[in-house]
């Protein structure tokens, strides 16, 4: 599924509490929250807000984008943590 579905394809953005995955090929939006112990943690619980267009699983696509957020995060608040913002 990976293969399938490339970083490339997911434009993440977080605002406050409030994390957003948009699947570019389709315009479809995920949001889930930032947890407040651990901010690299993605919780299991997520919205599709926008299903977006075309022929897609939008399950399928939102449980792909999960692992992608999650490597973002990790890369965003590593830098944050070596004082590189």
């Amino acid at each position: 599924m990976a293969g399938d579905y490339p970083s490339t394809d997911f434009l993440i953005s977080e605002q406050g509490e409030v994390r957003r995955v948009v699947h570019l090929p389709t315009g479809m939006e995920i949001v889930t929250i930032r947890l407040p112990r651990d901010p690299v943690a993605v919780p299991l619980a997520y919205t599709i807000e926008a299903e977006g267009s075309g022929n897609h699983h939008p399950a399928e696509v939102a449980q792909a984008a999960l692992p992608h957020l999650r490597v973002w995060l990790m890369r965003k608040y590593a830098k944050a943590r070596r004082g590189n913002p």
